[in-house]
């Protein structure tokens, strides 16, 4: 047991920091392994030099090989707003946080036709929408912002089949919801989809910009009202964690990139 303690707006968290739930999917390089936008499996191959193989079994003196990943694609990663302007902003220079107080909440996506919400590329028959209704709904229960600072949701139903998945759709935010989640100034966002967007939304990644605050078709980082503010996406939220609040421990592989391999960690806690 490593108990920890942290001070938030005169309060005191406690957790164990032996006690944590991995909210990453690692990065598979089997041919089954999770990929999303039709971008093929990330793959590994042996380094071979004239003198040298990287295969012990092939009689190397030590295995040495080389990854070939897409971060946005290939397992759980955290992107910043590098992402969609055209200066060069690498995740790792944007995320200072250690420990951050999060929400997880659990929605079931509604289908596009139902509710009342719009997507800015439109919605097709078919489409699954995480609304504001819902949204709201939930962290109407769960309504302490001193937590708010991070917000993590697993969509229903949910099936371990996400871990390995060949995404060509998948559920998305509507328009409204992706503005309250910005109107509450949520500075982490957490999801268990490949894109907060439609997967074929016409390159407008409206709700990203919605999020990190850049006005429609703008790629210019002087424009950004949120550039601190980062994404995950690729989560997977085990049935065990329990709607409420945590600490979140976010570990993000140090690539110089908009997006990088991460590793998301939630501690349950105790508020005093």
């Amino acid at each position: 047991m490593s108990p920890v303690e942290a001070r938030i707006a005169g309060r005191i968290l406690r957790t164990d920091s032996a006690r944590y739930i991995d909210l990453s999917i690692p990065v598979s390089f089997q041919d089954e392994g999770l990929s999303a936008f039709g971008v093929p499996p990330a793959s590994v191959r042996t380094v071979e030099t004239g003198r040298f193989t990287g295969d012990t079994s092939r009689g190397g003196s030590c295995n040495v090989k080389e990854y070939r990943i897409t971060p946005h694609c290939h397992g759980t990663h955290t992107e910043c707003v590098g992402h969609i302007v055209d200066q060069e902003i690498s995740v790792t220079e944007v995320f200072r946080d250690t420990w951050i107080p999060a929400t997880l909440i659990s929605i079931t996506p509604e289908k596009g036709e139902e509710p009342a919400e719009s997507y800015s590329s439109g919605k097709e028959e078919g489409d699954l929408l995480i609304t504001r209704r819902h949204l709201a709904e939930k962290l109407g229960h769960l309504n302490d912002e001193d937590f708010h600072q991070a917000l993590i949701i697993r969509t229903l139903p949910n099936s371990s089949a996400k871990k390995n998945q060949q995404y060509v759709s998948a559920p998305y935010f509507s328009s409204e919801a992706m503005t309250e989640i910005a109107r509450r100034k949520i500075n982490h966002l957490l999801v268990d989809v490949p894109s907060v967007d439609r997967m074929d939304d016409q390159g407008k990644l409206s709700n990203h910009r919605l999020f990190w605050e850049v006005p429609p078709g703008s790629r210019d980082l002087k424009q950004v009202r949120a550039p601190h503010r980062t994404i995950t996406e690729l989560i997977f939220v085990l049935d065990e964690a329990h709607d409420g609040y945590y600490l979140l421990n976010l570990q993000i592989a140090p690539f110089l990139g908009d997006a990088a391999p991460s590793r998301p960690l939630i501690f349950p806690v105790e508020v005093s």
